[in-house]
């Protein structure tokens, strides 16, 4: 897809900022679903049915959430199944970030949320869509790829707002070659 290194060079020079809400991490978590299964051998919690996870400004809704835990009892996995699967976050500076797909995985060693199949993520008013969406919310990189040819990716940035400092950007003004 002749698209995607455009976009992708674009992404990279885009100075978004995706970092969750420093306190959130501080909240405890809540989860409701219809049922819960726990593995302790296998160091996992299985939640279905409408599941809700709530933690500071994080919120997940899905079919299904699998969290899987090393042995010091720390979050590793997250894997979260819907029709679609959702979730939203406030950024340090009170912007949302949302996402939607029927597959989203939140590795924590790696800072990768993967978001698979009919996928969208927005963050301060720009978003993109695509099969596969890839974020990496330590260096804030963004990936995004098609499955189907004939499917492209698709990108809204916002223009600049007046008076908006360089380092507060999350959008870059669009180029003509």
């Amino acid at each position: 897809m002749k698209i995607v290194k455009p976009v992708l060079i674009l992404l990279l020079l885009l100075p978004l900022r995706l970092a969750a809400l420093d306190s959130d991490g501080d909240q405890p978590i809540e989860v409701e679903a219809d049922r819960l299964e726990v593995r302790e051998l296998d160091n996992i919690s299985i939640y279905e049915g409408k599941v809700k996870l709530v933690q500071g400004s994080l919120v997940i809704n899905s079919d299904r959430l699998v969290i899987h835990f090393n042995e010091a009892n720390e979050l590793t996995l997250m894997e979260m199944t819907g029709t679609p699967a959702k979730f939203r976050q406030l950024d340090n500076e009170q912007r949302e970030m949302r996402g939607h797909a029927e597959q989203i995985d939140y590795t924590e060693s790696k800072s990768l949320l993967e978001l698979r199949r009919s996928a969208r993520f927005e963050h301060a008013g720009d978003s993109i869509e695509g099969d596969l969406i890839r974020v990496n919310t330590e260096n804030h990189n963004i990936e995004a790829n098609s499955a189907q040819s004939e499917e492209r990716v698709k990108m809204l940035i916002q223009p600049k707002q007046n008076g908006e400092s360089p380092d507060s950007e999350t959008t870059a003004p669009a180029t003509s070659e």
